[in-house]
C-alpha cells in the first residue's frame, strides 16, 4: 500500500482515538458491528487502490509492445556449406592416431579415490617430462588433493577420447 494512504489511516486513527477519549466500559454488539464494518471498509479501499495499481502496470506493460523493424539492408546469399563442389566430410575413427596428439609418458599416471575417475596425468610430471600443459583439453582439467596440498590433473579417460595415447617404454 501507499505511504499516502497509510498515512490518512492513521491520521484518522489517532483522531478518532483522541476525541473518542471516554470512559472505559463493556462493548456491545452495536459497537463490534461498527468496528468489524470500518475494518472491513478500510479493507475494500486498500484492495480497490492494489488493484487499480496492479492494473496500471499492466498497461505499462502492454504499451511497450515492440515493433518488428525490417531490415532494409542487401542480404547476400552465402552458398551451401557442402554441396556438389564440396566433399562430405568424413569421420575419423578413435582408433585412428591424430598427429597433433603428442604420446603421455606412462610414469605420470597415478589412481586417484572418490569422483568419477579412477586414473589422471598429473600436471606437473607433464612439465618435468618437456609436455606443455597448455595443449592439453581444459575439458580433462582437474583438481585433486595430494600429501602437499591440491594439485592439477587431466582425467586420463577423457585425454584418451581426445586421441592421446601412453607412451610404452
Amino acid at each position: 500500500m501507499s505511504r499516502k494512504f497509510i498515512a490518512a489511516v492513521l491520521a484518522i486513527s489517532t483522531t478518532m482515538a483522541a476525541v473518542s477519549a471516554a470512559p472505559v466500559h463493556a462493548a456491545s454488539e452495536e459497537d463490534i458491528a461498527k468496528l468489524l464494518a470500518g475494518a472491513a471498509t478500510i479493507f475494500i479501499i486498500g484492495k480497490a487502490i492494489q488493484n487499480s495499481r496492479d492494473d496500471d502496470r499492466k498497461d505499462k506493460k502492454k504499451d511497450e509492445v515492440r515493433h518488428y523493424v525490417p531490415d532494409h539492408r542487401p542480404h547476400q546469399s552465402k552458398p551451401p556449406a557442402y554441396g556438389y563442389d564440396r566433399p562430405i566430410p568424413k569421420v575419423i575413427p578413435r582408433d585412428v592416431k591424430r598427429h597433433n596428439a603428442a604420446a603421455l609418458p606412462a610414469q605420470c599416471v597415478r589412481r586417484i579415490e572418490g569422483g568419477r575417475v579412477s586414473r589422471v596425468v598429473m600436471g606437473r610430471c607433464l612439465e618435468r617430462n618437456s609436455i606443455s600443459t597448455r595443449s592439453l583439453p581444459k575439458a580433462c582439467r582437474m583438481t585433486v588433493e595430494t600429501r602437499r596440498g591440491e594439485a592439477r590433473a587431466y582425467a586420463l579417460p577423457c585425454l584418451r577420447h581426445r586421441g592421446y595415447t601412453l607412451a610404452r617404454y
